[in-house]
This record gives structure tokens, C-alpha cells and sequence, in this order.
């Protein structure tokens, strides 16, 4: 019993940040995903119903295309954060952490993305830093005291949300750590990636702003009558 216990909590750990190596799967969930993609017939799902490649990263997001839910929190710089300020915008918010070596191996691809788009009118960028659960909490953070001795370590300094016991990444359903979430004016999800690093363009960075430039080129918001219910 105790056994199957441990292997239950330790798959639970490698869907929400990675497996052992890497996929061969050709279809592996590598590219920027929109509203309305199809999921292939290799997706495995696991008990959280989440379709998933080889590796464990998912091909769909819970809020793609809807909502994002109200969430709110304090920034690492200290002001405190709330989803008022995604309206009206375009903003890129990548969920990650350190306790999480796919996190870990994007964070200079972050930095990057910081670079590129912090002086730009069109698009704006939030970073949330999360446990892997509520009940790993403490680890949240792997060999670092806290996400500022990371920063001072790396040179980063890109604007993170602190998610302290996983009430953030519980409320967005984040199903993968790091995840890429791109979110319209009207604060709906309309597009949705994992790993960066694992992009299948040259340069990651560039190809993830193409992707989502070409989202706000053909993006128009629904009218209320074509909203879902849930909305």
C-alpha cells in the first residue's frame, strides 16, 4: 500500500514539471497552442484528465479560449498584484519555479523574453513563481532561500508574483510548470504553451513573439451572445 502510494505522489510530481529525458514522440506538445486545437490520438490521460505527450506536457490548457479566473498576490518587489491589471492588454504570464529543472532550464529564455518586451506598448509580461502543490510548499524554492537569491545569482530581474502555497497555480488550474499563458484584452486565454526550451523553432524566444503576434492579428473578441456559460 505504502508503495503504491509513493509512486502515485511521485507521478503526480513528473506530470506537473517533467519526466525522466526527453520525448520522441513526433507530436510531442512543443509549439504555441490556440483555442480549438486538436489533441492527437497519442495523448495519454492520467487521472486529472489532462491529455498529455510522453513526457507529460499537455496539449490543452483548462481556461484556453475562456476567462482566466480573478487571482490576486504580492510581487517579489513588493507591490501587491491583482487581475485588474491584465485588463485592456495584452499580457504574457509564465507560471513556473524553482523546485522544477524544465523551470529552471527556461529561466534565461525568460530573462530574454523580459528583455524583449519590457519597454513595448503591446505586450506586457508577468512571471508567477509557484510550488508544485500546497503540500510541497517548502520545496518550493529547491537549493535557493528564496527567488531573490536566484535573481542575484543569474542577473534576472523580470516581474515575478510570488504564489507562496499554491492557491495561485490551484485557481488557474496549471497543470505544468513552467507554463506560458497568453492573455487577451478581454482576459481570455488565447494561447497556451509549456517548456520554452523545448520549442521547435531556432530561436525560441523570437518564435514564441511571432507566435503570439500572429494572435493578435487575427484576434477579435466575442460578442456576449457568443460567450459560453461559463464565462
Amino acid at each position: 500500500m505504502i508503495r503504491h502510494l509513493i509512486a502515485a505522489s511521485v507521478l503526480a510530481l513528473l506530470a506537473a514539471c517533467g519526466g525522466s529525458g526527453g520525448s520522441d514522440n513526433e507530436t510531442a506538445a512543443t509549439s504555441f497552442i490556440t483555442p480549438g486545437a486538436d489533441v492527437p490520438e497519442t495523448a495519454e490521460r492520467g487521472e486529472d484528465g489532462v491529455p498529455r505527450d510522453d513526457y507529460g506536457r499537455p496539449y490543452d490548457y483548462a481556461f484556453l479560449g475562456r476567462e482566466i479566473p480573478a487571482f490576486d498576490g504580492t510581487m517579489v518587489a513588493g507591490p501587491l498584484f491583482s487581475t485588474q491589471e491584465l485588463e485592456n492588454q495584452w499580457t504574457l504570464i509564465i507560471v513556473w519555479g524553482l523546485h522544477c529543472h524544465d523551470s529552471r532550464a527556461d529561466a534565461d529564455l525568460i530573462s530574454e523574453l523580459w528583455t524583449e518586451v519590457k519597454d513595448r506598448e503591446d505586450l506586457a509580461l508577468l512571471t508567477i513563481h509557484t510550488p508544485a502543490s500546497a503540500e510541497r510548499a517548502d520545496e518550493a524554492y529547491g537549493k535557493y532561500n528564496a527567488i531573490e537569491d536566484f535573481f542575484e545569482e543569474k542577473g534576472f530581474n523580470f516581474p515575478t508574483l510570488v504564489d507562496e502555497d499554491a492557491s495561485i497555480r490551484e485557481t488557474l488550474k496549471i497543470a505544468w510548470t513552467p507554463s506560458y499563458l497568453l492573455i487577451a484584452p478581454d482576459l481570455t486565454v488565447q494561447g497556451f504553451r509549456s517548456n520554452l526550451s523545448d520549442a521547435e523553432a531556432d530561436n525560441p524566444v523570437q518564435g514564441l513573439l511571432a507566435d503570439i503576434k500572429a494572435v493578435q492579428s487575427d484576434w477579435e473578441p466575442l460578442a456576449d451572445e457568443d460567450k459560453p456559460a461559463e464565462y
